[in-house]
């Protein structure tokens, strides 16, 4: 029996997109309305969970899949988009190759993201709007 035609796997992959996306919104524009309700690490738990399932559902997908690399060619921007980067960054930092890959500038940018406010990642990304407006 293929688990991802069933009807309650299907549910819990939408339910995990329309959660996750949710999610993203609310600490883009509504973290403090959402720490009301949830605290950060609440919050971090659902994400995980939420792309845990995405993730796996993906997993399974490749399993299945008769060409591998066809696969992952068509799925790549899926499976970058699924990654935690968030988490990614929180445990380089703690592993302390922060410096490492921050001499990129992209990377540098977005460890300076994560360890941002909520309003200060608001300045940073309309900073980098105008700076790319400029241009």
């Amino acid at each position: 029996m293929d688990v991802q035609k069933t009807r309650p796997w299907r549910a819990l992959v939408f339910i995990s997109l329309v959660g996750l996306v949710t999610l993203v919104l609310a600490e883009l524009f509504f973290l403090d309305a959402a720490i009301q309700y949830f605290t950060k690490v609440q919050l971090e738990y659902l994400s995980l969970a939420f792309t845990a399932v995405l993730l796996l559902d993906v997993y399974l997908s490749f399993l299945k899949a008769s060409d591998k690399v066809a696969f992952l060619k068509k799925n790549s921007l899926k499976i970058l988009v699924l990654l935690p980067w968030g988490t990614i960054f929180r445990a380089l930092s703690f592993l302390k190759l922060e410096s490492a890959f921050a001499e990129v500038p992209l990377l540098s940018d977005l460890f300076a993201m994560e360890k941002a406010s909520a309003v200060g990642k608001t300045a940073m990304i309309a900073e980098k709007a105008r700076k790319v407006s400029e241009l």
